[in-house]
């Protein structure tokens, strides 16, 4: 039987000047560009707005970051960026071509966000934004500790999780945190806590470690502010795509991959088209998962060669020049 879901009420409040959207998300140098048409999406979607948005970087390429910097002070909101890759080194890839270790560096927002910080909202790099989210930021002081919408496949995960049949599974695509009851409950600790204990429960990185903590915890969120259009998210009609607010490319079928035809195809690529980064070419599936099988090969010898059989490589290949 299928939980029930009730999501908070929406108020539909003003654009307000003195209260800026916090807002947090996180890249690598693979993301860098789709966190950049996803925030592209939310300025344009959003032009009276000011927004603070928190990047978390984690080896994100300079020529990205200028270009966001650069689109964040045309739209007159601000970018902080702060650079999570040394605290990722113990972290690896989930599973899947999709799944980064730069899905973990929200967990170390207790220690990076000002600490005067008191909410925030998240969005993964594989959203596009099409409508207001101040009606959403405003939910925030409602939520006592994190909302969240339903994941459309989360029963599916809930056994191997040990969750209640009648508890809903959230999908971590959208996020708004209560920051002062995440610090004061020490959340973050207690996530990754789960995850050394239970590493052979974590199929999709620490979204089963957030619902397995934080089970009963979670306000529900209306899917309008994470409409899942996966392709393996099942049917939904069209229309839906028009209404929802925040829709959310699951799975690894992203849709800048190469004559990628999943639902919300063209908006992705109108979206992409108004960005700086419109001359991004797509990804073809096979280069994608060379390049990730690739680099597992490396972190594992690394880990397995000696520190004095690295730095001679290093002084090899400086040698070769480029």
């Amino acid at each position: 039987m299928d939980a029930v879901v009730k999501a908070v009420a929406v108020p539909m409040p003003a654009a307000d000047p003195s209260d800026p959207i916090h807002l947090l998300c996180a890249a690598d140098a693979r993301y860098g560009g789709y966190a950049g048409i996803m925030l592209a999406s939310v300025l344009r979607a959003n032009p009276d707005e000011v927004f603070e948005i928190h990047l978390l970087s984690d080896g994100m390429r300079a020529g990205d970051r200028r270009k966001l910097a650069a689109l964040v002070a045309r739209a007159g909101s601000r970018l902080t960026v702060y650079d999570v890759a040394a605290r990722l080194a113990g972290y690896s890839d989930g599973v899947g071509n999709h799944l980064s270790r730069t899905a973990y560096a929200r967990l170390l927002i207790t220690d990076l966000l000002p600490a005067s910080l008191s909410r925030i909202l998240y969005l993964d790099c594989d959203i596009i934004c099409t409508g207001a989210l101040r009606p959403l930021w405003a939910l925030a002081a409602a939520i006592p500790l994190l909302g969240a919408v339903a994941d459309r496949t989360g029963e599916r995960w809930k056994a191997r999780l040990g969750l209640p049949a009648d508890a809903p599974y959230f999908n971590s695509g959208v996020l708004l945190i209560n920051l002062a009851a995440w610090r004061e409950r020490d959340i973050a600790g207690k996530i990754i806590a789960w995850m050394s204990a239970n590493p052979d429960k974590l199929a999709l990185a620490d979204q089963d470690a957030i619902n397995a903590c934080l089970c009963g915890a979670i306000t529900p969120l209306s899917d309008c502010w994470n409409l899942q259009i996966g392709l393996d998210s099942g049917p939904l009609p069209a229309v839906r795509l028009n209404e929802a607010v925040l829709l959310h490319y699951t799975s690894a079928h992203k849709p800048w991959r190469f004559r990628f035809r999943g639902p919300g195809a063209e908006i992705f690529l109108r979206h992409k088209r108004q960005s700086p980064w419109r001359f991004k070419p797509p990804t073809f599936r096979l280069v994608y998962r060379l390049r990730k099988s690739l680099n597992k090969r490396v972190v594992r010898w690394r880990a397995a060669s000696p520190p004095s059989l690295i730095a001679s490589a290093k002084r090899r290949a400086k040698a070769a020049g480029p």
